[in-house]
Order: structure tokens, then C-alpha cells, then sequence
């Protein structure tokens, strides 16, 4: 007679005896046969213009076309939405890697297209406010510390300079109603 166990509860997986060695070996996927995958194929599209062609002739479908909408009017990026595509087709074996990277531009003109047509405030990038984020770099903060390891001598040089600009007086502006601002009295000057 067979022995039937209660499922396994997923939620609560601490009271769960499981066998840390009941899982596949590395190398074990080496050992299956080459072309079990679509990626293992050769694509269906192997141009970037036989992908851009194909993939909107898929989302000019009405159905599809009313989701990218849905999605874009949710506040789902368009950058998003083309990782999407270009890594759904790669998995599916539409097209390479290197033509999925290629077509995003032109996909992401095409749904900023819909967008502008169906008049959908669209975000462009997966940001908070959608737009793009410049990477600024190395901050000054940062630079100066860099520079004091690598570069002392350029350091000190900097640093006494700025030394000197916080030393300088700032010139002293009488304030009241009768008080001649220094514009008016160097336009004074040249009369």
C-alpha cells in the first residue's frame, strides 16, 4: 500500500525536512542534449529590421496593441516594456542577443509613437519621474580624496588657493534707503 504525503507547505518551509542534496549536480544541464531549448536553435529572425518587422507586427495586433496601452497608462515604462519584448523573443528564439539589444531603439520609438497617437502621458525610462538620470560621476568630495592619495602636491596647491578665497574680506555694502548700490557708483565712474 502507498503511503500519501501532505503537500509541502511552501510558506512555512522551516518544519519542512528537505534534502539539501536532492537537486542536479553542476554540469548536469551539459549532459542533456544540444537543441532542447529555442535559444539553442538558430533564430527565427536573424536581421534586426526581420525583428523590428516581425515584433510590431505582433504588437500592432488589436489585442496586444490595447495591453501596451493598459500598461504604458498604468505608469509601466516603455524601457521596461522593451526589456521585455527583447528578452521574451531571445528566450523564444525570434532572434540573438545582440539583435535583441539592437532593436530596443526602434521599439521604443514605435510605443512612444502609440503613445503620443493615443495621447498617453508615457514614462520613457524605469526612473520615479521617467526621465533619464544622468550618472554625475565622482563628486568633488570624492575627487579631493582621490587626489589627495595620487596627487598631493596638486592637493596642496589647491587647498592653499582655496584658503586664500576664504581669507579675502568681502566687500561691505551700507544698507539703507540713501546707501548707492557699488553698480550705481561704478556707472557714476565712467560719466
Amino acid at each position: 500500500m502507498t503511503q500519501i504525503r501532505p503537500p509541502l507547505d511552501m510558506k512555512n518551509r522551516s518544519n519542512v525536512q528537505m534534502n539539501r542534496f536532492n537537486k542536479a549536480p553542476p554540469g548536469w544541464s551539459l549532459t542533456e542534449p544540444k537543441g532542447k531549448w529555442a535559444w539553442e536553435k538558430p533564430p527565427v529572425n536573424s536581421s534586426p529590421e526581420q525583428a523590428v518587422d516581425s515584433v510590431i507586427d505582433k504588437l500592432e495586433a488589436p489585442e496586444v496593441r490595447t495591453q501596451m496601452e493598459k500598461l504604458m497608462v498604468a505608469g509601466v515604462s516603455i524601457q521596461e516594456i522593451v526589456n521585455t519584448i527583447a528578452v521574451g523573443g531571445f528566450s523564444q528564439g525570434q532572434f540573438t542577443p545582440d539583435v535583441a539589444e539592437i532593436i530596443k531603439g526602434p521599439l521604443a520609438a514605435y510605443l512612444m509613437g502609440v503613445a503620443a497617437e493615443e495621447e498617453i502621458p508615457v514614462k520613457v525610462y524605469n526612473t520615479r519621474d521617467g526621465l533619464y538620470e544622468m550618472d554625475e560621476g565622482m563628486g568633488d568630495d570624492d575627487m579631493l580624496n582621490v587626489m589627495k592619495d595620487r596627487n598631493p602636491d596638486l592637493y596642496k596647491f589647491i587647498q592653499s588657493k582655496a584658503d586664500e578665497i576664504d581669507e579675502e574680506p568681502e566687500p561691505t555694502i551700507e544698507k539703507g534707503f540713501i546707501a548707492i548700490a557699488p553698480e550705481e557708483v561704478a556707472e557714476e565712474g565712467t560719466i
